[in-house]
């Protein structure tokens, strides 16, 4: 099988505060600039936002991120501002913490891309999620700075690209997800002010020949922009009929959630053998509490497209039920898997593509420490006989994993074709903690990163060492006894989603979409 080796002797980096260490939930980004490979961090995620909803909420010790009662941290213990660290890729320096943001409004760096402004050298740009969206920029990797900007609208950035010259960004509001679709471009924004795309308030604008919904992702296929949206009757894709943007110069190629409403979030697009993939992401926050697996759609050059994973989840939501249709790999929902809730990235690597999951078997524990620690509160809200039950189900759920050995963490699968996928690991790369492959990256000399989403040590980086696939197991046997835990939480699906307003104000929609 692929092997990885772990560059992370100490998860979140900072071998000198491990404190600060374990605030670096995720490698939210990766990039890379001559000798050394750069990635972009998310602090904090589920603490800072859980407080920003409920202020009151009492945090477990599961997810504190400090290991000493909330009351009782220091001034400025909890520590907000995003990082960006360097690993040189021969492994012969420890890591380097080359950007820390001066202010706690830059909470996270989504993402990072290479981009040679005006056909000249290569330089770093990472987008940054706060109160608003902003930029920064390093020629060198060392000196990072804030790019000036009164254009950008939104608080952060999922997807950006580098195509014919210019460096394109899409954004969106994290609290106030608009119909309409933002994306940007510039040249080098440092010097030429982003542009925007897309619109709708523009003489002889055409709503049926240009996106809407807002951009969750974006990819260059075919020579052609694609996007990904967000609407509320699934996800659609649309891409440009040239090979750049023109107002009223887009094709709709798939709608309506490839044909299931429920996937209304596209967490990751990649270009692999001819085909553009697709991730699908059911309703949110229904998909954490009672947990439906990712879809995964491939598009061609003639806009045609199949199923690749999905159709048939193992968890039926009444009312919501799949129209029906078979995936062209036969794997149903999430990888026959319900809680592998995200595809959450796509890449090709050596001539295989890769599929990593978030695996949200690790949040039924945070559902029911959480749950727990604000149980009298809950009994004031939902009744203490509803809470009761909610705790008893999320305790049930735990037993029945606990009892048939299910591999908590994350998943990364492989496939020689696009068909036919085979799983290389299921556990978070031997660690449970690890629920989310939050970024598979190649650089430039071809080497894959690996990048972890853990919120509760702090993330971590694997580099691969070798594409060795013969001990990789096939994907229809891995989870044949979740049945278990499927008929418990069907059983219960009226009363989790009728108290999911309750329990939602203790538990962040936003913490969960990073």
């Amino acid at each position: 099988m692929t092997q990885f080796t772990n560059l992370t002797p100490v998860n979140g980096f900072d071998a000198c505060d491990l404190i600060n260490a374990r605030q670096n939930n995720y490698a939210w980004s990766i990039s890379d600039l001559d000798d050394f490979i750069y990635v972009g961090t998310g602090r904090n995620i589920l603490y800072t936002i859980i407080k920003a909803i409920q202020s009151q909420t009492a945090i477990p010790v599961l997810i504190n991120p400090v290991e000493c009662p909330v009351d009782s941290l220091p001034p400025n213990a909890v520590d907000n501002r995003a990082e960006i660290w360097r690993y040189r890729k021969d492994g012969c320096l420890p890591w380097q913490r080359v950007y820390k943001a001066y202010t706690n409004e830059m909470s996270g760096f989504r993402y990072m891309i290479r981009h040679c402004p005006l056909n000249g050298s290569p330089t770093l740009y990472a987008a940054a999620f706060g109160s608003r969206v902003q930029i920064v920029k390093s020629t060198n990797g060392v000196v990072w700075c804030v790019l000036q900007d009164q254009v950008l609208e939104g608080t952060s950035s999922r997807a950006m690209i580098t195509h014919k010259g210019k460096l394109y960004v899409s954004t969106i509001d994290e609290a106030n997800m608009s119909a309409l679709p933002l994306l940007y471009s510039s040249e080098d924004p440092e010097f030429f002010p982003w542009e925007k795309v897309i619109v709708p308030e523009a003489p002889g604008f055409n709503p049926e020949r240009n996106p809407t919904g807002a951009i969750t992702n974006m990819a260059v296929f075919n020579n052609r922009i694609y996007v990904a949206t967000s609407t509320q009757n699934g996800v659609q894709v649309w891409r440009t009929n040239g090979s750049e943007p023109e107002m009223n110069d887009w094709t709709k190629v798939v709608d309506n959630g490839f044909g299931n409403p429920l996937n209304r979030y596209s967490l990751a697009m990649g270009v692999f053998k001819n085909h553009l993939y697709v991730s699908g992401t059911k309703p949110l926050p229904l998909a954490w509490l009672v947990p439906m697996g990712c879809d995964v759609v491939r598009i061609d050059k003639h806009d045609n497209w199949d199923l690749v994973v999905g159709g048939h989840p193992l968890i039926s939501i009444p009312g919501y039920d799949h129209p029906g249709c078979d995936s062209i790999t036969m794997i149903g929902s999430g990888f026959n898997n319900p809680f592998n809730v995200y595809a959450w990235q796509i890449q090709e690597y050596k001539g295989r593509l890769y599929i990593s999951t978030f695996d949200d078997s690790s949040n039924m524990e945070v559902v029911l420490t959480v749950l727990l620690k604000n149980r009298e509160a809950l009994y004031g809200i939902i009744s203490q006989p509803i809470t009761d039950l909610l705790i008893f189900i999320y305790s049930t759920v735990l037993d029945v994993l606990k009892a048939i050995r299910y591999p908590v963490g994350f998943d990364l699968y492989v496939s020689d074709d696009g068909i036919n996928f085979r799983s290389l690991f299921l556990d978070g790369l031997d660690n449970p903690h690890n629920y989310g492959g939050r970024i598979l990256y190649v650089d430039s000399c071809k080497d894959l990163y690996l990048g972890t989403a853990n919120p509760f040590q702090g993330c971590e980086v694997w580099k691969a060492n070798d594409t060795d696939c013969r001990k990789s197991r096939p994907c229809y046997d891995n989870y044949a006894s979740l049945w278990e835990a499927r008929n418990l939480l069907n059983k219960h699906f009226n009363t989790i989603t009728e108290n999911m307003p309750a329990i939602m104000q203790f538990i962040s929609k936003t913490y969960f979409e990073q």
